[in-house]
This record gives structure tokens, sequence and C-alpha cells, in this order.
């Protein structure tokens, strides 16, 4: 005799397997709770500034974003679009001529060499992915040899940093880095500590030229309201919402159905209305007690069907009439020639897309139409205009990542030899096909 398998707490699989039974919609329970804001932990006596109540909120976060298909490509994208083509040093000045300020390249060796070497080129590439996964980025400052400039612009892994507690006057101190995250200890033999650089200080160029210290770290961040230590990046609503829960459930959800229904021959419908006619305190019973009677019926109707002992037999047909005489809706069984399952869910999984591109504040014209029905995202024109508007958006983002080398140019008296020194990114600005015949013009932003 075959055993009774539930596809949740509406449908279930008897006569091994060959017939479903739908027993009617039950509520629907709720979502689990969604992972938890990083928030102080005021009356721990620990040195360091708790990241998440358990000191693990971006362990959770990586963990979180394992299990989308949708959110580390679109953070990846965000990443390379917010890198550009290379980081050029440039001068202000005021063009007499035209009244307006203006930007000229600077031609200086140093710099150049500063900009094009590799480790400059990782620090953006480290610096941009962290910034669009934890709003936070921990960058590294090495002295020269000499102590007379600095020689290293990098990063250390967002996830492996922790700030300690500010002190009196509201600053931090150090930055204790550890890929051991939450057990670790400030005190640990792996910990590495970090002086870290006051950027709100108007005496911190002087700070690090006379400490002893070789390394520092330079705290950047994009505000949000209500955080101290570590910032909230801004598509975690997406998270705490619900809808990623949604989005991590519908392909566990199809991948059962698949398993478990593709050898159905039958579908079993058993009306809603049953249920309160043959059970007259159905109404008071509660949804635990209903399940258990549904199952039960279920299993009755397996044991009836299957075994050696019941070859032949047909399904129980029964019969419920209303206080008028009349019967109600029966049971029905019917053949089922091929099960379709392609597209179940599909408008929840696009929903639930659609939210994440929000969140995230990417246009769907860029990266691809969301799951569903609709394909594409858009002609060319829409590509070019949404994507000129995205880079025109980034600057505030870029000026995050780009303080620490406002402050190199600052230390290395870059910015004394050439009053008005910025940092732009060069990049590829669409354009149409007819526009001088060609596709792409390269810009400064």
């Amino acid at each position: 005799m075959s055993e009774v398998e539930y596809v949740g707490d509406q449908h279930a699989l008897i006569c091994e397997g060959r017939v479903l039974v739908d027993m009617g919609p039950t509520n629907v329970a709720p979502l689990s709770a969604p992972p938890a804001s990083p928030v102080k932990k005021e009356q721990d006596q620990s040195e360091i500034a708790n990241w998440g109540e358990e000191n693990d909120f971006p362990q959770k976060i990586i963990e979180a974003a394992k299990l989308s298909t949708e959110l580390v490509p679109l953070m990846d994208w965000q990443s390379r679009a917010l890198q550009g083509r290379e980081v050029s040093a440039m001068q202000r000045f005021f063009d007499s001529e035209k009244g307006e300020w203006a930007l000229k390249a600077v031609g200086d060796a140093d710099i150049d060499a500063f900009l094009q070497d590799r480790r400059f080129k990782r620090y953006m590439r480290e610096a941009a992915v962290d910034f669009f996964w934890f709003w936070n980025v921990f960058p590294e400052l090495i002295k020269s040899i000499d102590e007379k400039t600095i020689a290293y612009l990098g990063t250390q892994d967002a996830s492996h940093c922790r700030w300690s507690k500010m002190d009196a006057k509201g600053r931090i101190l150090k930055c204790f880095v550890n890929a051991n995250w939450p057990e670790a200890k400030a005190k640990d033999k792996e910990t590495i500590t970090y002086d870290v650089i006051d950027p709100y200080s108007n005496t911190s160029i002087d700070e690090v030229r006379n400490s002893k210290a070789k390394s520092f770290v330079y705290p950047i961040s994009y505000p949000s309201p209500g955080h101290n230590y570590y910032q909230l990046a801004k598509w975690n609503g997406f998270l705490a919402s619900g809808w990623y829960d949604i989005a991590k459930n519908i392909p566990k959800t199809k991948v059962s159905v698949m398993k478990r229904m593709l050898s159905v021959t039958h579908i079993l419908y058993i009306p809603a209305d049953y249920w309160p006619n043959a059970y007259k305190d159905w109404g008071k019973k509660s949804p635990e007690d209903k399940t258990a009677i549904k199952k039960a019926k279920v299993k009755e109707i397996n044991d009836q069907l299957t075994g050696a002992d019941n070859a032949g037999k047909t399904i129980l047909a029964e019969i419920v009439y209303d206080h008028n005489g009349k019967p109600l809706p029966g049971w029905e069984i019917k053949p089922v020639e091929q099960l379709k399952l392609d597209g179940n869910h599909l408008e929840d999984s696009r929903e639930a897309s659609e939210h994440l591109m929000r969140a995230l504040g990417v246009d769907p014209t860029l990266v691809g139409d969301g799951p569903g029905k609709k394909l594409g995202g858009g002609g060319g024109s829409d590509k070019r205009m949404a994507f000129n508007i995205y880079v025109a958006l980034l600057q505030p983002y870029r000026d995050v990542i780009l303080e620490p080398l406002y402050f190199i140019a600052e230390y290395n008296g870059w910015l004394a030899k050439y009053p008005g020194l910025c940092f732009k990114t060069t990049e590829i600005e669409l354009e149409t096909l007819d526009k001088n015949h060609q596709t792409a013009n390269e810009v400064v932003n």
C-alpha cells in the first residue's frame, strides 16, 4: 500500500503518485522574519561597535545574496558602471572668454603614475563592489618608505572590518580587521588594528604625517539616517519587506512541484463546500484541526484505492445535499493529459524582480526585463537615454569612493601644486547611430 505524499496543505499525491488530490485552499502562512537591521548594542562592554545585533550583519547579507539569481549580478552591473573606464586628474579653472568654469588635463607624471598603477585600479574595483553591497568602504592608505607621501591606496574587505566605539568626542579611532566575525575579538592575534583618519578634522593631514603608524583606514560611506557606525544600503528594504523571501522560495516551490507532480495522471477535486457540510462544526475548528481532518480523509481515499487487495476498486463518490435537498457540487476526478507548470508563480517572480530593481535604483531598460511574459528591456534609444541618466546620477557615489584620493592629493602636495585639482571619471557616452556615424563618444564626468 502506498503512502500519502503531501505537497503543501492544499495538495496531496495518492495512488503511488498517479492521483493529485486538491483539498481546497488554506490560509496562507506568514513569511518568516526578515534579516535584522544593524543596531547598536548599548549594554555590550566590548570595545568593538557591533555591525548588527550579533555583529554578523555583513555575513548575513552575503549568505542571503548567494540565494538570489538577480541581486549579485545587478550589484555587479552597478559596480562596473561606477568604475567607468579610468580616473583622470583635471584642473578646474575659470575660462574668462566663455565666462564659465572649465577643466583641463593635468600632465603630471607622478599623479598619472599613481592613477594608472594596477593597485589603484584594484582599489576602484573593490571599493565599487563594497559600496553597493554594504554602503560602507574601508580604504587602506600606506605611507611611502620616507613617509613623505601616501604611496598606496587599497581596500580591506568590508565584511572583515569593524569600528571601535566612539570616544567622548564622537570620534572613531580604530578599525579592527578579522576574517572570523562574529566570534573574533579585538585582542585576538588574528586581528589587525589600524588607526582611523578623522575625515572631519581640519588637522588630519598633520596628524597622519606626525603619526608613527605606517598604515591607516580612511572611513567612507554613503549616509543613511540614524546609523552612526555602519550605514545601511538602500536595497536592504528588499530583504526586510519580504520580497526577498518570495523571490527565494519560488524556485524551491517549482522544483518541488515538478519532482513530485510530473507522474500525476489524474486530479481529484474536493469542493470547498464539502468540508463545512460534512462536518457541522467546521467553522469552529482551528486551522490545524481542519488540516488534520483533510489529511485523514486523503489517507482514507488512498487506503481505499491502493494495495493488492483493492485492485480494481473505484473511488467513493460522496454526495452532500444542501438544506433544500439539492446536491452540492460533488467530487470530480479528471485525467491529466499534461500537467503545465511553466507559468506557475511567474507574475510573483516578476513582481519581486521589479521591487529589487527599484530598490537598487536600476532601470530595467538597462539590464533586461525581469522574469515573466515580457521580453527585452526596451529599444536602443531607451537604453541610451536610460544609461546617460544613470551615469549622470553616479557622481555623488563617485565622490564617496574618490574621497581618499583627495586626501592623498593634499598629503602628497598635488593640490598645492595644481590649485583646483580634481579627479574625474572617463567613460563612454552612448550616441545615436546617425550622429557623425559613430555610436559613442568619450566623456569626462
